[in-house]
């Protein structure tokens, strides 16, 4: 039995072992076979490459077509690059409408009623678009933040007698991100043969951030005027981080107003949850009265007008 058994294994081996000599053989000539194809049809085969750039907002051509027509996809597309996300258009339409109909369901399963799963759905489904805005702002703070610096490495390269291209490229390859990856676009453009104005204005449609639109402005005078390009940029410089100067000390001086804010609009709510702690029956008619939530709905209403009152009071644009 065990004679057997040992020569059914033997024979399993030599069985594997002359299939993989032959799949291996066959593998050596098909790649042969390929490698001769290849050289008389070389030609033919670079013309069946697709280097056409996919720009379409979605995956999905319904999608796509409603972006399109509806002349929101290209704005929703520079959003996105602003923010540094690579999530297409149709991405980001698809997780706000899902969380929109999750909240409305969620509103309709507690409430059992139409007007708070409408409103909780209007609350929740602009939540995507509000956080790819939130990551587009940090990324245009970032930029602001490094741009003085990257200003002097320019200015610096310009007083070593480089061009200004030149320069920029330096700027592209020493400043940190999210500098480093626009200049490199920017001097990829004009190494492609774009003009360098058209270079530069891209760059200030990329980027939302207006000492950026003052260096481009002080360059295109400079490249049509004449004149010493890196001491305008120094100035510019100093300029800017004067003006971060300021903006510090007016963050300084609304930082009372602000903590301020915060509490006026926490102390309902604080109220709220800690009246319903020590005192449940007296706070439950403000959600099983019809009156009761009628006030909850105003006191929301009236945060809300607050709260956005007391940001403008306290944001001051310089």
């Amino acid at each position: 039995m065990i004679l057997i058994f040992a020569l059914l294994v033997a024979a399993a081996v030599v069985i594997a072992v002359m299939g993989l000599s032959q799949s291996r053989s066959a593998a050596r000539e098909q790649e042969l076979t390929h490698r001769l194809e290849g050289v008389g049809n070389r030609q033919r085969r670079e013309e069946q490459v697709d280097v056409e750039r996919d720009r379409r907002y979605s995956a999905i051509p319904l999608v796509d077509q409603l972006l399109r027509r509806f002349s929101i996809g290209q704005n929703l597309e520079m959003l996105l690059y602003k923010a540094g996300m690579t999530m297409r258009a149709g991405v980001l339409v698809g997780l706000m409408a899902v969380l929109g109909m999750a909240g409305y369901l969620a509103g309709l399963g507690l409430t059992h009623r139409l007007f708070p799963a409408i409103a909780l759905m209007v609350v929740v489904t602009p939540m995507p678009f509000f956080f790819v805005l939130h990551k587009k702002n940090q990324r245009m703070k970032a930029f602001a933040k490094e741009f003085p610096d990257s200003l002097d490495l320019l200015v610096s390269g310009l007083r070593a007698g480089l061009s200004f291209t030149a320069a920029m490229q330096i700027v592209s390859e020493e400043s940190p991100e999210p500098i480093r990856s626009e200049f490199a676009i920017a001097v990829e453009e004009q190494a492609l043969g774009l003009d360098m104005r058209e270079a530069l204005v891209n760059l200030t449609r990329r980027v939302d951030v207006i000492d950026l639109r003052f260096f481009v402005t002080a360059v295109l005078l400079q490249k049509e005027t004449g004149g010493n390009l890196a001491e305008v940029l120094t100035n510019s410089s100093k300029l800017i981080r004067d003006r971060f100067s300021v903006l510090g000390d007016i963050a300084t001086f609304t930082a009372q107003g602000k903590m301020t804010a915060g509490i006026l609009v926490a102390l309902p709510l604080g109220v709220a949850l800690f009246t319903y702690s020590i005192a449940p029956e007296y706070f439950v008619p403000m959600f099983t009265t019809e009156g009761g939530r009628r006030a909850l709905w105003v006191a929301g209403a009236m945060q809300l007008l607050g709260i956005l009152a007391i940001q403008r009071i306290v944001n001051i644009r310089v």
